[in-house]
């Protein structure tokens, strides 16, 4: 059942109980049997509802502002997020304020203070690295938070995103599946980014559980330039990989570009694996085989989040999004 299809009667169907206790359930009313309201939550969780009415907690607040602190605007995959988050929130009479952090957890300490002091009611963050501080504000005055790009929430807060250590281990268990074992990757500044780790450390374990060795781990800004150096430094090596994993499709496309210009076969000599599904993947030469991650349903599930209600809060806390490959034709089967 698709997310936007599910109705509160089949909350109530799946819970055994009226749409009526469901609506009091949810709505936080006192005067329903803790095991019966444990039922509704979990129904609720399972059919992942969320009530049409869900904005009315965040639309009475005095202020009706949300903050959103991300990495950088100059990025696609961010700014895709925003969009969905911010046309999630305007739906309901709700405005957006964004800051950029720079991918430096100082200042995104700023940017939050800043937005607390303007007076925002819930704020959405990137990552589950922060620091103490950023987090004890948002708790200390009671401001709704949560973080995207993960599926690591606190006590408090939620999350909305993905495994970044499975994502890592889907793009090596692709590449060894596809018989490469000369394999390196060109991922992303692990400086303050416990994504780009996450996802680093899930790609490196999948390879060594199956008896292989990264020959190299460059780490790039996500920039074109970046990815050709990058590429530039491992095919130029005594012994140059058959398979590269990228952090970015921004860096998938500049490796694309150094091959391009130094003649070597994609994917006949090696294979490029990306990360994001951005559009550049699709005008790149060969065209990117990269993974998917569900941007805009994030930036929808966020909105939902903090335009919920405390009670329906409880059972929206964590929502763990699915990864896809999309294949294209920058990958192939090692050569024998």
């Amino acid at each position: 059942m698709d997310v936007s299809d599910t109705k509160l009667v089949d909350v109530a169907r799946r819970a055994g109980c009226s749409p009526a206790t469901v609506s009091r359930v949810l709505n936080d009313n006192p005067n329903v049997d803790i095991r019966i309201r444990e039922r509704v939550l979990q129904a609720a969780m399972d059919l992942a509802y969320v009530p049409n009415g869900s904005a009315r907690s965040l639309r009475s607040t005095k202020s009706r502002l949300a903050g959103a602190v991300i990495p950088t605007l100059d990025h696609a995959i961010y700014a895709a997020m925003m969009n969905s988050l911010q046309s999630g929130l305007s739906e309901k009479g709700v405005s957006l304020i964004i800051g950029t952090s720079a991918f430096d957890i100082d200042l995104e300490y700023d940017q939050v203070r800043l937005l607390v002091e303007r007076g925002v009611d819930a704020i959405v963050l990137v990552g589950a690295a922060h620091r103490p501080e950023t987090i004890a504000l948002l708790e200390q005055r009671n401001i709704a938070y949560v973080f995207t790009y993960t599926a690591a929430a606190t006590e408090i807060g939620a999350a909305v995103g993905f495994d970044n250590d499975k994502a890592g281990r889907m793009a090596a268990r692709y590449l060894l599946d596809l018989g490469h074992n000369r394999i390196a990757m060109l991922g992303g500044i692990t400086d303050n980014n416990d994504r780009a780790i996450a996802r680093r450390d899930g790609f490196v374990a999948e390879l060594r559980e199956n008896g292989i060795t990264p020959l190299s781990i460059i780490e790039s800004a996500y920039r074109v330039d970046g990815g050709r150096l990058g590429m530039q430094q491992l095919m130029g090596a005594d012994n140059p990989p058959t398979a590269v994993f990228c952090g970015s499709d921004i860096v998938a496309a500049g490796a694309l570009k150094y091959c391009r210009e130094e003649n070597i076969a994609v994917p006949g000599t090696v294979s490029v694996l990306g990360f994001d599904n951005l559009e550049i993947g699709e005008l790149t030469s060969p065209e990117l085989t990269t993974v998917d991650v569900p941007a805009k349903e994030m930036g929808t599930l966020a909105a939902q989040y903090l335009l919920a209600t405390p009670a329906q809060r409880l059972h929206m806390r964590v929502r763990e999004l699915p990864l896809r490959l999309v294949l294209r034709g920058s990958t192939a089967a090692a050569s024998r």
